[in-house]
């Protein structure tokens, strides 16, 4: 899962403020949030949601290039959540993950990252953005915190 969701589906990538978004979308959320006054980090915070392991038990899948069974005995790495953007506000993690088009792998990282959040010790709210008006509507309920 570790780096398989680089490019987004339909997204045109932009340059903003010397920073390089991957979707016209997420220029937009970064925009609004600034003139909301708010001081968004743009992909700056990584979340482990499933730790990586040295295998214990015995694992033969198929080798790519003999197609034979060969033992697989190499480290399972991290998978990874980095959100679109985080910033505190009154002591409260803002988490807004701006979205175009679903990946496959997102429902599942989502559904982990919430496991992750609810074992966070900190105060966090997590919002998933695919309209400016759902954007607006969360600037609201971060600015009554």
């Amino acid at each position: 899962m570790e780096g398989e969701n680089k490019k987004i589906k339909n997204a045109t990538p932009k340059e903003y403020n010397g920073i390089k978004f991957r979707s016209v979308t997420e220029v937009m959320v970064y925009k609004t949030l600034l003139l909301a006054g708010f001081t968004p980090l743009y992909e700056q915070r990584r979340f482990v949601i499933w730790e990586g392991f040295h295998p214990t038990i015995q694992f033969y899948d198929r080798d790519n290039k003999t197609h034979m069974l060969k033992l697989n005995s190499t480290k399972l790495i991290d998978t990874t959540y980095t959100p679109d953007f985080t910033f505190e506000y009154h002591g409260t993690l803002i988490i807004i993950e701006a979205k175009g088009f679903e990946n496959d792998v997102f429902p599942l990282k989502k559904k982990m990252f919430r496991g992750v959040l609810e074992h966070l010790n900190q105060n966090a709210i997590f919002f998933e953005i695919y309209t400016k008006k759902q954007l607006l509507q969360a600037i609201e309920i971060i600015k009554k915190l």
